[in-house]
This record gives structure tokens, sequence and C-alpha cells, in this order.
């Protein structure tokens, strides 16, 4: 029987929100799902860039880990 490992997620990572997001208390500006790139590590606490689809930057909120599900893995960690 194979062990599924928990990657960790780092800078240049794909990753979507498993929860609606907002930098303001608030119903949520970005629905669960949502996907954007992780820009900055700050531990437990993830920045992420949410682009257009012309890649024009829309937001960068810091979002906790527990709320990010890995998409597409990038970082060497």
């Amino acid at each position: 029987m194979a062990t599924r490992v928990k990657q960790a997620i780092g800078e240049i990572d794909v990753v979507a929100f498993t929860t609606a997001i907002d930098k303001v208390q608030g119903t949520g500006k970005w629905p669960a799902g949502t996907e954007g790139t992780v820009v900055s590590d700050y531990g437990d606490h993830k920045e992420v860039e949410i682009s257009d689809n012309r890649g024009v930057a829309l937001d960068f909120p810091v979002v906790p880990v527990e709320q990010l599900k890995l998409v597409e893995k990038h970082s060497l960690h």
C-alpha cells in the first residue's frame, strides 16, 4: 500500500483557495476554487498573486496555508 506524502507549498507553486478569501472581513472577494501563484512564503501564511487571463495581477492576498490546496508543484521543496 502506497503512502501519500503531503507536499509543502512554496514560492511559484500554483494553489487554489479551499474557502472564500477576502483581505477585509466580508463574504469573500475570491470564491473557493480561485487559483493563483504563491509569490511570498511566510511559513504558515502565503502571499498569493491572483491574475486575469492575460497575466495582469488583480490581487495579492496573504492566506493561511490551511486554506490552500496545491494544484501544480514548481518549487523545489
